[in-house]
């Protein structure tokens, strides 16, 4: 047995040395140098192929959020470079021609080499500090970008690139006028896509790793959808075992700049991930393992946010049953019940739920169009479990209603008859998105007919 392996040995060294000189001479048939131009051609052929329009996803610290930039490569040397974030043009969309070219350094470099006022005010080391429009002259430290980047790996549709004064990866993507015909098209989808994904009034967003664990992320002092993230897990707290990334989204969804290397702390079988694509259901699915998700809390949990005040709604097809029935007797007593022999003559506005900072307390608001004649009922809602809440009032607590809500309770039966079907029995909460969660519907579960849809507003946002 050991003589035949001696032999397999022999036979196997005698194959290697035979076919050793041809592959080195394969590999290195050509000179460094003449390796490096056909480098350079390639890569540039490569951008400039299929129309030249790429999708750079960049990051120019570990302090900012990602900026996305369309660039369209010509064949005469120039670039048309288009973004809208909130570092360029007062945060409208901006679109420059400038030069570039790939060049040879220690290895292939893309460089973009003559100013160009939608890109280099990242790399530029000096920002002019003021507001729009003001004739300060005093100059700061600027955001530290990069403008040339060595090329690390590329394919017909993707480009890994790294910066070279910062090594941050940034990756381009090639980007198709079935996607958006025009660059400003596309920032006014990516717009619309992160609204959809994201709601500034909403906290609390919730990471599920693949092993279960979870973590609450926020925006980092400001809201969530501007890519810079807090994390800290359920049942701690930021302050003792919180992180930190920033990310960029595109219209497929959140890439973040690094690895979210934290979640394989306890556990060594979840993925440090990184990408997160969007789902049919709104939420966010990890590329890398197909299992860790980022999700919006659950819809009591939204429900129950002190900074949310749920609307309901008068349209038709949106409020059913009762609800209807007795919101139209609202509006229509609020017009001709007699006080003191006079109808009250109010136009109803609208009636809202949600939490009264002033008071520490929750309510039914609401609003007629006689001046500032608005006024709370205060009602106790509890949350059942992630899709099930209920109300109770006291009209004997200490502080049942505010003056105007006391009087608008006595006098019209049909607001005390809301109150009442709040307060019976419990309602589920429903939505098509589990991210933004607005609306919601708001349905009885002991009659399923009394529903009404209920709306945050966002115009503010």
């Amino acid at each position: 047995m050991k003589k035949l392996f001696y032999i397999s040995a022999l036979i196997l060294t005698l194959s290697l040395t035979a076919c050793a000189p041809s592959e080195v001479d394969d590999l290195f048939d050509e000179n460094p140098a003449a390796r490096m131009d056909n480098a350079v051609k390639n890569y540039t052929e490569l951008f400039l192929s299929d129309g030249g329009r790429w999708l750079m996803e960049y990051f120019c610290s570990a302090g900012e959020p990602g900026y996305n930039y369309i660039m369209t490569f010509h064949k005469d040397g120039t670039v048309d470079i288009s973004t809208k974030n909130s570092e360029v043009n007062g945060g409208a969309f901006i679109t420059d021609k400038s030069l570039w070219e790939v060049v040879s350094d220690y290895g292939p470099v893309l460089s973009f080499n003559t100013y160009n006022r939608a890109f280099h005010v990242f790399s530029n080391p000096e920002i002019e500090l003021g507001t729009a429009g003001s004739s300060s002259s005093t100059y700061g430290v600027g955001h530290e970008g990069d403008y040339e980047f060595v090329i690390i790996h590329a394919e017909h549709d993707k480009v890994k690139l790294r910066g070279k004064k910062t090594g941050i990866t940034i990756m381009m993507s090639r980007l198709s006028s079935e996607v958006a015909p025009t660059d400003e098209d596309y920032f006014t989808l990516l717009t619309s896509v992160l609204n959809a994904t994201f709601n500034n009034r909403v906290n609390d967003y919730v990471l599920t790793t693949a092993s279960g664990k979870r973590y609450i992320c926020n925006g980092d002092g400001g809201p969530i959808n501007s890519m810079f993230w807090s994390f800290y897990p359920e049942g701690g707290s930021l302050l003792d075992n919180g992180e930190y990334m920033n990310a960029i989204f595109t219209v497929n969804g959140v890439h973040f700049m690094e690895p979210l290397s934290f979640l394989t702390e306890y556990d060594e079988n979840d993925v440090a991930a990184q990408s997160f694509e969007i789902q049919p259901d709104g939420t966010l699915l990890c590329t890398e393992d197909g299992l860790t998700t980022i999700k919006g809390p659950s819809f009591a949990d939204v429900f129950h946010q002190k900074q949310i005040g749920w609307t309901l709604s008068k349209e038709e097809g949106k409020i059913s049953g009762d609800f209807l029935t007795i919101f139209n007797q609202i509006v229509d007593e609020a017009k001709n019940t007699k006080v003191n022999n006079k109808p009250l003559n109010y136009k109803f506005q609208w009636l809202q739920l949600g939490y009264d900072t002033n008071k520490a307390k929750y309510r039914l608001y609401f609003r007629f169009n006689t001046g500032n004649n608005y006024g709370s009922i205060y009602v106790n809602h509890e949350i059942v479990d992630d899709h099930t809440i209920k109300f109770s009032f006291d009209p004997n607590a200490e502080v049942p209603y505010d003056n105007n809500g006391g009087k608008i309770y006595g006098w019209l039966p049909s607001m005390r008859a809301m109150v009442e079907l709040l307060c019976t029995g419990e309602y589920e909460l429903s939505s098509n998105n589990f991210m933004v969660s607005n609306p919601l519907l708001m349905k009885s579960k002991s009659n399923p007919n009394n529903f009404v849809e209920i709306k945050f507003d966002t115009a503010s946002l």
